[in-house]
C-alpha cells in the first residue's frame, strides 16, 4: 500500500462546497434520524435510519498506520497506529464508518444532532473520521474521553454529529461537540444510557415530563419524533428484566429497536453482544438476523482487510463469507451513495476519488 499522503488538494471552492451540501442535506426531511442504546450493559442497540441502504461490513486491523484525511489543508492531521482490529458499518466509504465495534468490546456509534459546532483549531492535531480514530485506539469509554486532549474532531467536519460510545464493562456516554466543546454525559448525567437526535440535556428534560418518569404526559408510541423516540427507548430499558427468561436480551433489544422503528426510513437495526464480541443485524431488505463473531477473525496486518456487502443474500453467520477488500468496490459505493444523497450529488470527483484513495495512504507495521 502507499505511504501516507496529505489531502492538499482540497481548494477553498470545494471545501465550501462541501459545507453547503451537507448543509442542505440535514435540513431536509428525514434527515434527524437514529436511534442508540445500552442494554443491560451488555447489549448496544443502534437504528440506521436514512434514505440510503447500501453499505460495507469492513474488517480493519490493528498495526496499521494512518494519517488523518482533512477536508482544510491548513490544519494539521493527527497520526496514529491502529491498536485494535475492528468491524465497522460503513456507507460513504472505507476509514469512514457510521459505527461498528472493535475487538476489545468498544461499540461507537454516530448520530445527527443539528446545532453542533465542532471545536476550532489549537495546538491538538484533528480528524475526520473520529469513530474509526476511537475504534483504532481505546478499549473504554475514559480512554474516548481522555483522547479529547490529544485529538480533536475537525471544525471542517460539517456533518453535524454527536456520539454514544459503550464498553465491555457495561459503561456509556453520549459525546456531543457543543460551543466548539466536547460535552459528555455518562455516569450519573446518563442515568438512561441511549440517545436519539437531541441533546443530551433536552432529551432527559423531556423524559421527565412523561408517566414513569416523574410527569403527566402520556408516552406516545409510534412517533417518528427524535424525543419521543428517546422516551419509548427509556420506557423499554427502565422494563427490561435480564433474569426474566421469556424475553432474551438479543430479541428485546431487536423490539426495543422495532419499537422506535421509523417506517421504511429504517435501513439497518443493529445489536451488538459486548460480551460475546458479536454483532447481529437485520437490514430493511432482509429481516433475517445476520451474524459476525469477532473472536473468529482475523485482526492481523499482515493479511488482506476483508468485507461483506451489508445486504448480502447470506443470513445467518456472515464470517466464511468475507472476502478481501475491493478498492473498486469502495470506489463504487462513495460514488453511488454521494450521488445518491440529495445536493451531495453535486460535488466533485475530485473530492470522491481522495476518499476512495484514501484506504491506500494506510500501511502495516
Amino acid at each position: 500500500m502507499r505511504k501516507h499522503e496529505n489531502s492538499d488538494q482540497f481548494c477553498g471552492p470545494l471545501l465550501a462546497g462541501v459545507f453547503l451540501g451537507i448543509a442542505v442535506l440535514v435540513t431536509a426531511p428525514g434527515a434527524r434520524a437514529c436511534t442508540a442504546f445500552l442494554q443491560e450493559g451488555l447489549f448496544a442497540g443502534k437504528n440506521y435510519d436514512w434514505h440510503l441502504d447500501h453499505g460495507l461490513l469492513v474488517v480493519n486491523k490493528k498495526g496499521v498506520a494512518k494519517r488523518a484525511i482533512l477536508l482544510d489543508p491548513t490544519d494539521k492531521a493527527a497520526e496514529w497506529v491502529s491498536r485494535y482490529g475492528s468491524v465497522t458499518f460503513n456507507q460513504y466509504g472505507r476509514e469512514m464508518p457510521n459505527g461498528g465495534i472493535n475487538e476489545a468490546g468498544l461499540v461507537v456509534e454516530t448520530l445527527m444532532l443539528p446545532g453542533t459546532q465542532n471545536p476550532v483549531p489549537d495546538e491538538r492535531p484533528a480528524l475526520t473520521a473520529w469513530v474509526q480514530y476511537q475504534l483504532d485506539n481505546s478499549r473504554t469509554v475514559a480512554e474516548v474521553m481522555a483522547s479529547d486532549k490529544a485529538v480533536r474532531i475537525s471544525y471542517a467536519m460539517p456533518m453535524p454529529l454527536h456520539f454514544f460510545v459503550c464498553d465491555r464493562a457495561g459503561n456509556a456516554a453520549v459525546v456531543e461537540f457543543l460551543g466548539g466543546k466536547l460535552v459528555c454525559h455518562t455516569g450519573d448525567k446518563l442515568p438512561y444510557k441511549l440517545i436519539t437526535n437531541d441533546t443530551c440535556d433536552n432529551s432527559l428534560a423531556y423524559l421527565a415530563q412523561h408517566e414513569g418518569f416523574g410527569g403527566a404526559k402520556p408516552i406516545r408510541k409510534g412517533s417518528f419524533e427524535s424525543l419521543d423516540r428517546f422516551v419509548v427507548a427509556a420506557d423499554r430499558l427502565k422494563a427490561c428484566r435480564p433474569d426474566d427468561t421469556k424475553q432474551p436480551p438479543i430479541p428485546y433489544a431487536f423490539d426495543t429497536l422495532a419499537a422506535v422503528r421509523q417506517g421504511d426510513a429504517t435501513k439497518w437495526s443493529i445489536v451488538y453482544d459486548l460480551k460475546n464480541l458479536e454483532i447481529h443485524y437485520r437490514t430493511d431488505r432482509c429481516p433475517e438476523i445476520r451474524t459476525v463473531r469477532l473472536k473468529e477473525l482475523d485482526f492481523g496486518p499482515q493479511t488482506p482487510v476483508r468485507m461483506i456487502g451489508i445486504n448480502t443474500p447470506h443470513t445467518g453467520i456472515l464470517n466464511p463469507y468475507f472476502t478481501d477488500y475491493d478498492p473498486d468496490q469502495n470506489k463504487w459505493l462513495i460514488y453511488y451513495c454521494v450521488r445518491h444523497t440529495p445536493m451531495l450529488s453535486l460535488l466533485p470527483d475530485q473530492l470522491l476519488d481522495l476518499l476512495a484513495q484514501y484506504p491506500e495512504t494506510t500501511h502495516g507495521q
